[in-house]
């Protein structure tokens, strides 16, 4: 996971690094700088969005608990009553 933090910020750096020099006025940069950040907004967009599985509203009392069921398990839908 830290790797992932790493090339996500080293990514962010070289657009903005772009950037810099594209405000110089160089073409060329300016053309890597568009293709780059258009780049960063396909991969923001392309992201998929979690799903939402249950959604209420506790009373006083009350408890939820969240559970982890790996793959293979079971289809992680049973309800345990009384947990």
């Amino acid at each position: 996971m830290a790797a992932k933090v790493w090339f996500v910020r080293l990514r962010a750096r070289a657009v903005e690094a772009l950037w810099r020099r594209a405000r110089t006025g160089n073409g060329v940069w300016l053309a890597a700088a568009i293709v780059a950040s258009g780049l960063r907004l396909l991969a923001r967009w392309s992201k998929r969005e979690r799903e939402l599985v249950y959604r209420g509203e506790l009373a006083p009392g009350e408890q939820l608990m969240i559970r982890h069921v790996p793959p293979g398990q079971g289809d992680g839908h049973a309800v345990t009553e009384g947990a």
